[in-house]
């Protein structure tokens, strides 16, 4: 069902149009839409996340120890072979991993050793030790012997579909469920997989764009001034959820239907280009703070960026992408008359309407007219 259809929503504009909706989903209401194969893939990877046992993860970056920063360098330039050495997790679930001489393994065991370089980490399932973004594991990162261990461009995607608990998961997946069918019915299925995959993509560059310039500041400047809105985390914090997706998901929502009504809290009406507005808010001011979760709320900006930008081009997902539109090899695939191009009166008929009354006054089926229209007129260019 589409958010004006939901009985914590409603539309503003005409009533038969919420229910040819209603008719149009009453008869595919066997086939499963993307926005519930998201879902379904969330909750599967969380169920699984959940279920795998525990294994240490790298948390933070590797610091020698007092007085070791010599030896740590020489260290690493020499390649010396390694042990390491994880202390218990203290109640944030955070432990020690001390590093030191393979040859001196001995002496370690029996108690008696001095680490060069110490580094925090956290146990968590495989997958999620996998999939997790962060900036070093996704981009560039050294062990302590010096060999390139980043690259890993796989966790630009994997984070999307990884959540820390249930809460997070069902809030995500809320999200999708109220706003994601308004996207699905307008663009389709494939098209609406690339608006969240972008998104969940864009999320992870705008954080990793902030983290990499709060990093560079840092150590350039150190804690005389912070520049607000950068991030000065850790480069092994990990970004985790699909909630730029989400957020991509809604502002594509909002560009397509702004004046539609959701009930925040299931109590407040408010239009959905407000509440949109207020989530960007919201995103704005809590990075601009530094707040609790400001990298997070880089990557929500990142995601609606993405989203409310695609939304207003979905040709560019036919152009880059040709696999999630209507050509192949550069023709038109024309399988029925509803492929046929527009007549250029029902067009301006459709213009005059949105210079009137605005873009979410329009039927579904005059959006449709609008698409092939555009379709139309790019291919013949």
């Amino acid at each position: 069902m589409g958010l004006a259809d939901r009985d914590y929503a409603r539309d503003s504009s005409s009533r038969s149009a919420g229910a040819s909706l209603i008719s149009r989903v009453r008869r595919g209401r066997f086939r499963l839409s993307a926005t519930m194969m998201v879902i379904i893939v969330c909750a599967l990877v969380y169920v699984i996340d959940s279920a795998l046992p525990k294994v240490p993860v790298q948390f933070g970056e590797w610091r020698p120890a007092p007085q070791k920063q010599q030896a740590f360098e020489d260290m690493r330039r020499s390649r010396v072979a390694m042990q390491e050495m994880f202390t218990p997790p203290d109640e944030r679930g955070v432990g020690q991993v001390w590093l030191f001489p393979k040859s001196v393994a001995g002496g370690a065991a029996g108690g008696v050793f001095d680490p060069i370089a110490s580094a925090e980490y956290i146990n968590v399932s495989p997958i999620r030790g996998y999939l997790q973004f962060t900036t070093a594991q996704a981009v560039i990162d050294f062990d302590p012997a010096g060999n390139f261990k980043g690259g890993e461009f796989w966790r630009f995607v994997g984070y999307g579909f990884l959540h820390i608990d249930f809460m997070h998961l069902a809030m995500n997946m809320l999200g999708l469920w109220i706003f994601g069918p308004v996207v699905e019915q307008q663009f389709g299925k494939r098209r609406y997989f690339a608006i969240f995959l972008l998104s969940v993509v864009m999320g992870a560059l705008v954080y990793l764009l902030l983290n990499a310039l709060g990093i560079a500041w840092f150590k350039a400047m150190g804690t005389q001034f912070l520049v607000p809105g950068l991030l000065f985390n850790d480069p092994y914090t990990p970004l985790i959820g699909a909630s730029a997706g989400v957020y991509g998901i809604i502002l594509a929502s909002a560009w397509l239907r702004p004046n539609d009504e959701v009930l925040v809290l299931f109590v407040l009406p408010v239009k959905l280009k407000y509440f949109a507005l207020g989530l960007i808010a919201i995103a704005v001011v809590t990075l601009l703070r530094s707040g609790g979760n400001a990298g997070g709320e880089a990557a929500h900006l990142g995601g609606a960026i993405s989203g409310w930008w695609v939304a207003q081009r979905p040709h560019l997902l036919d152009d880059f992408f040709s696999f999630f539109g209507p050509r192949v090899a550069g023709k038109r695939v024309t399988a029925s008359k509803s492929a046929l191009p527009p007549a250029t009166s029902e067009v301006d008929r459709i213009l005059d309407k949105v210079r009137a009354q605005g873009l979410g006054s329009l039927t579904e089926r005059e959006r449709d007219v609008l698409h092939r229209a555009t379709d139309e007129r790019r291919n013949s260019r």
